[in-house]
Formats: C-alpha cells, sequence, structure tokens
C-alpha cells in the first residue's frame, strides 16, 4: 500500500502504512509506556489534563476527540516519523509531543519549511485518497446512478456517520490498548528481548474479553496486547491460542495480567486523560523492583 494506487486498493485508511510501520513497529513497540513512547496518553494529551475546566467540560471533548481521533490526531502523529531524519526537524521536546492536524497546519502556516513539507506530504499522499473516494467519489457515483443527481448528500451523511462510529470503535480498542491507573509508567529504556522488554509488555498492556474468533473480531483482535508486545511477529490465531497459557504463566510467578471489559478499559483511559487519575511511575526497572507490582500467590 505505498502507491497512490495500492492505497485505493489494499489500505484507504487515515493512517499512512509506511508511516504506521516508522511509528508504531519500530518506536512504539520498543519504548512501551516511556516519555519516548509516541502513543503514551498521559503525555499525548497533557493539555486537556492540565485544562482549568470542569471535569464535565474534559469529558465532552474526549468524546468529540473519540469521533475524529484518526485523521485528527493519529494520521499526523505518526507521518511525523517518516520525517523525522529530514533538514529541520523540531527540537526532541516539541516533536515527542502529539502532534494533531490543527497543530500541523498552525505551524506550516507560520513559515516553518519542515512543518510545511509535512504538511503537504500529510495533505497529498494521506489525507487525499481516503477523502476523495470516500466523502467524493461514493456521494456522486450513488447520485449519478441511483438519483439522477450529481451528488448525493443521503449517502455523504451515511459516510459521516460510519467515519464517527470507525473512529470511535477504534478508540475504544486501541486508544485503551496501554493506559489506566493500573497500567506502569516506566522511566526509562530497555533492551528489547531481554526479562525487563517482556514484564513490560505485561506490565503496560492490557487486555479485553477474548478466546473465540467472533469476539477477537469484534476486537479487531486488538484483546492481547500483553501477547502481542512479547512476540509482535506472532499472527492473531497464534495469539488466540497462547493466551490461556501465557496468562498461566504470568498467574504463576505473579506478574499482574490485566483483563476487563473493553468499556471498563475505555472509562479508565478517558480519567487518565481528564486528569481525573494518571499511570503509576515505576523508580526504574521492573526487574529491580517486583515489590511495587508483583501479585502474592
Amino acid at each position: 500500500a505505498q502507491s497512490i494506487a495500492r492505497r485505493f486498493l489494499d489500505w484507504l485508511d487515515w493512517i499512512f502504512p509506511q508511516a504506521w510501520i516508522a511509528e508504531h513497529n519500530k518506536v512504539h513497540h520498543y519504548a512501551l509506556n516511556e516519555d519516548a513512547d509516541p502513543d503514551f496518553v498521559e503525555r499525548n494529551t497533557r493539555i486537556i489534563r492540565n485544562m482549568e475546566a470542569p471535569l464535565v467540560a474534559k469529558y465532552f471533548i474526549v468524546a468529540v476527540q473519540a469521533m475524529i481521533w484518526k485523521w485528527w490526531y493519529y494520521a499526523s502523529n505518526t507521518l511525523k516519523l517518516l520525517h523525522k531524519e529530514k533538514p529541520g526537524v523540531p527540537s526532541r521536546e516539541n516533536f515527542e509531543g502529539a502532534l494533531t492536524m490543527t497543530g500541523l497546519i498552525l505551524e506550516a502556516i507560520k513559515g516553518d519549511p519542515w512543518y510545511q513539507a509535512l504538511a503537504l506530504d500529510f495533505l497529498l499522499r494521506v489525507m487525499a485518497p481516503p477523502f476523495f473516494l470516500q466523502f467524493v467519489a461514493i456521494p456522486m457515483g450513488i447520485g449519478l446512478l441511483c438519483h439522477g443527481s450529481f451528488f448525493c448528500w443521503f449517502a455523504f451523511v451515511n459516510v459521516i456517520g460510519a467515519e464517527v462510529v470507525t473512529n470511535v470503535h477504534a478508540f475504544a480498542t486501541i486508544v485503551t490498548n496501554h493506559a489506566g491507573d493500573d497500567m506502569w509508567w516506566f522511566p526509562s529504556g530497555c533492551k528489547a528481548d531481554t526479562p525487563e522488554f517482556y514484564l513490560r509488555a505485561i506490565l503496560g498492556s492490557v487486555a479485553y474479553h477474548a478466546g473465540t474468533d467472533s469476539i477477537d473480531y469484534f476486537h479487531g483482535y486488538l484483546n492481547y496486547q500483553a501477547e502481542h508486545h512479547a512476540f509482535p511477529d506472532l499472527s492473531p490465531l497464534h495469539y488466540q491460542r497462547l493466551h490461556p497459557a501465557f496468562k498461566l504463566i504470568c498467574a504463576k510467578h505473579g506478574v499482574p495480567y490485566i483483563q476487563e471489559p473493553v468499556w471498563v478499559r475505555t472509562k479508565k483511559t478517558v480519567d487518565i486523560i481528564v486528569g481525573k487519575s494518571s499511570h503509576p511511575r515505576l523508580p526504574g526497572h521492573a526487574t529491580d523492583h517486583p515489590e511495587e507490582w508483583m501479585v502474592p500467590n
């Protein structure tokens, strides 16, 4: 899905595949719930957390963002990783902060060449293909074929509704994977494929209902996050088969395997976003501080 043609045929989503590989596969997986994690919810939402506003207003803001987050936040925040090595990249502090579409456009308007190049790439290569097909071509095609008009507004409204639903579903099954007052915040990095790495995969991840094809399908196969972060190269079917044994091993060694319904995890994630709760922070490596997290057998 790297060319424009393949985007239309294979992956017509707001999240650009190469950007996902750079952000999720190469950074997030190896900096889970650290300050360097581009998906770390508590840091990325500090504007809302620190906002002096009634709690109900913050909840309303989060509800709106849940309906638009894939194209308003995640598309640009993943794409910036593809521009990380280009001239004029912002300071580390500014780069690691969340980059929304609004922030990107405002910075580009100010005249910064790096943000301008990123904004152009964002608009033409990332946003244009799905926007053109879903919000222009489909309503036009239905209007011309079925209604004898140039544009079908009923189809347009239906597409908008579908976009809202898929954003909310993705928010509940993706944003919540590593957020909550029972998900640890790690103060520094660790090497891959070490005891610390595998332990963090569990201490920083949550599972939802799981175990059958139908349940897994409606969760987008995102309900095995500890298994996925411990063994990122396995297929969803492998995670389903591994799940019971993985939980037993965690229980045997006193490692807390958090598994709750997705709506419970959504509430805990929203509480993090609005500042009602926070991630507990480990004082060092998890392997050096089992007293902080170990569950008595």
